[in-house]
This record gives C-alpha cells, structure tokens and sequence, in this order.
C-alpha cells in the first residue's frame, strides 16, 4: 500500500464539510507546493467518510484521474474510538510513505464541531469563535504534527476570520 507513490497528501476533514472552492484551492496550493512536474504518482489518503471533506476530496482527486488509498474506520468493532485508531493508521502510512521516499503533506478541512460536548484535550484553532472543530480532524491534525509532517489548515470560509 505504500510503495512506489512519489507524493501523498493526506484529508482529513469535518462531515459537515461542503465548500468546494476552498477545497479546490487547498488541493491546487498542494500540488504547487510539490511542484507539479515532479509529481510522478500522487495518492490521497481518506478516512472515506461518506460525507463531508472526505467524500468530496476522494470526487474530485479521482475525477483528475489519481488514485485514492481508503481508510474506513470500524465503527462496530470500536463504537467510540474507530475513528481515532483509524486517524492513527492514516499517519503512520503517510509516515512510512515519507520513510519510503514520498513527499507527504496534510491538508485539514476544518468547521465547528456539530455535537454539544466539549472533550478534554481538544485543540481549539480559534479563540474567538464560540464551539470548537471536529474531534475527529483535531485528532488526525495533532497526530500528523506529531510525526513531524506539514499540516495545511483550511478554515470553513462561513466562519470569521482569526
């Protein structure tokens, strides 16, 4: 699964992700950042959630004609943390990828949180905005920067700026 790619980036982003221009944009400011003639073989990785960034991401990095690795998460064998094994499994790829000689990059697609609770440990990119961002790409974002790879964060464009 992850021989042979030149660059990976990897997607992680709220359910309720549904700008299309930004994303766009984000996946556009990736390929510069790379250099598009070097890009010989990209891969997106994707939590292959069936809405929101995931899915849209996985549309448009296919409809380019580019290969998409899934990465579902097993909500019945771990009903509360599925989607945290399954951000962890998505990193450590993307590391071995970058071990094997991949460019790697992160591109976040973040929007507030639509659950109630607030989760201890939880990063919060914007001070000033009342809630906070989706667990789940907190989670995977901390866990990209944690291994030492480039994050790119992309705020949903309804919410104000820092």
């Amino acid at each position: 699964m992850t021989s042979g790619f030149s660059h990976a980036l990897l997607v992680t982003g709220s359910r309720t992700w549904d700008a299309a221009e930004a994303m766009k944009a984000a996946l556009n400011e990736a390929w510069r950042a790379w250099g598009p003639s070097a890009v010989a073989r990209p891969v997106l990785l994707s939590g292959h959630c069936p809405k929101g960034a995931d899915a849209m991401a996985e549309r448009l990095w296919r409809a380019a004609g580019f290969e998409v690795i899934e990465f579902p998460a097993d909500w019945s064998a771990e009903p509360r943390a599925a989607g945290f094994t399954r951000n962890q499994r998505m990193v450590d790829a993307l590391v071995a990828m970058r071990a094997g000689g991949a460019q790697v990059r992160v591109a976040t697609f973040l929007d507030l949180c639509s659950k109630c609770d607030q989760r201890t440990g939880q990063q919060q990119l914007m001070p000033r905005t009342p809630g906070h961002f989706s667990h789940g790409t907190v989670h995977a974002r901390s866990r990209a920067l944690a291994a030492g790879i480039e994050v790119e964060d992309v705020i949903h464009p309804r919410l104000p700026p820092f």
